[in-house]
């Protein structure tokens, strides 16, 4: 035990990975979570239900990928607060991450 002490980032030994799991997450939530934007959550599932509901099927708009499990929501302005559906649009997680990527170069 005392040389698992030694190795652990937090100083803390658990008994099993989902006791750390448990503990971490009630750590690292909210204002102590390295990625907090101040209280704005991310509603990935309601801008999929948004799309889903107006009829949008689920195929990335640029290379037309239609596996759901790696598809997400892309709003065309940055803006995660306007959820219009005219700004709204399916991406490939690959396709998602070149558009990003794109706008730092």
């Amino acid at each position: 035990m005392p040389k698992d002490l030694e190795r652990s980032k937090s100083g803390k030994f658990f008994c099993s990975k989902s006791h750390q799991t448990l503990w971490r997450n009630k750590v690292y939530s909210g204002p102590n979570h390295p990625f907090w934007k101040g209280g704005i959550r991310s509603y990935r599932n309601k801008y999929k239900e948004i799309l889903l509901k107006i009829g949008i099927p689920p195929v990335c708009s640029r290379c037309d990928y239609n596996n759901e499990t790696v598809l997400v929501v892309h709003h065309k302005d940055s803006n995660r607060k306007n959820n219009n559906p005219k700004n709204l649009e399916w991406l490939c997680r690959n396709c998602h991450y070149l558009i990003h990527d794109s706008e730092t170069i």
